[in-house]
């Protein structure tokens, strides 16, 4: 039983930080239709400021505010050079651009930041809890903390808020919002601000404890399946997505590997359930399913 309670417990907390990361893929996909395949760098990027603000000897409660705002600027710097100038073009071919950012990004940071592996350590106090002889680890419970704090902000932010209302009707309908008068490219930009905190707050959990390098971008493909098994379009879907992965994961490490004798089984284990949840239901989860009348 003890060991049961360390796979789920061990899985939902991971699956918080993928949910994190798949999550703002889907709020630029709402918007604009477009599949961000270079979110693993913007939480690289992010991880990045934290260190260099970390490295000023900056107290912490001011390394948090800068490192997001660092990572917004940049996100929507992302988004008015280059994503901004192909706006009424094939959502795909703006997707294709945007492997294309990857790459670059990629570049970017082997020539500035360096390819030795920089330490983060967020200094917080040690939250290690016991729980029916399952052991959390104090770094693990920070990361799920951190994940749940964003990803409940994005949503109250979602519903309660103005400029929430604006960013989801603009995602229901470009056309429409801008007919009632809202700056449709404005709440672009702002939609790729934001996913920038997410993804830059998804990079630290992921470095969290351990260190950040310029190749860290690769934790953008772990959200892939969560995002298709979710639903590309829906935020709680993303959410409930990422715990399921998580428990996938946890569930194989600790289970399905050492039964099947297959070290490594486990990066293939959440695409293995993606393509059968797929054959079910293609649209994903809580994906709309679209209707073509003829």
């Amino acid at each position: 039983m003890d060991y049961l309670v360390q796979v789920i417990g061990s899985g939902i907390l991971q699956g918080l930080v993928y949910a994190l990361i798949a999550v703002s893929l889907v709020i630029i996909y709402k918007s604009s239709e477009v599949f961000n395949f270079s979110i693993g760098e913007f939480c690289t990027v992010g991880a990045v400021f934290f260190f260099l603000l970390q490295s000023l000897g900056l107290p912490l409660w001011l390394i948090i505010p800068g490192f997001l705002l660092m990572s917004a600027l940049f996100a929507g710097l992302i988004q008015k050079l280059v994503i901004d100038r192909l706006i009424g073009r094939d959502p795909l071919s703006i997707t294709l651009v945007t492997i294309g950012i990857s790459t670059v990004l990629i570049g970017l940071l082997l020539v500035f930041f360096g390819e030795n592996p920089e330490i983060i350590d967020l200094t917080l106090p040690d939250v290690t809890f016991d729980l029916g002889g399952a052991l959390f680890i104090s770094t693990q419970v920070w990361n799920g903390i951190i994940a749940s704090v964003a990803l409940i902000g994005l949503l109250l932010f979602y519903k309660f808020t103005t400029m929430g209302i604006l960013m989801r009707a603009t995602a229901d309908s470009q056309i429409k919002s801008i007919v009632l008068g809202i700056n449709a490219r404005w709440i672009l930009t702002l939609t790729w601000a934001i996913s920038g905190m997410m993804a830059a707050l998804g990079g630290l959990a992921v470095s969290n404890g351990s260190a950040v390098s310029y190749d860290m971008g690769i934790v953008g493909m772990a959200a892939i399946p969560v995002v298709l098994l979710g639903g590309l379009e829906s935020i709680p879907g993303a959410i409930l997505g990422g715990v399921i992965i998580g428990l996938v994961e946890t569930t194989t490490i600790f289970y399905l590997e050492p039964w099947l004798d297959l070290p490594g089984f486990q990066a293939i284990t959440p695409y293995i359930v993606l393509l059968i949840v797929l054959m079910i239901r293609p649209q994903g989860l809580f994906g709309q399913e679209m209707i073509e009348r003829v």
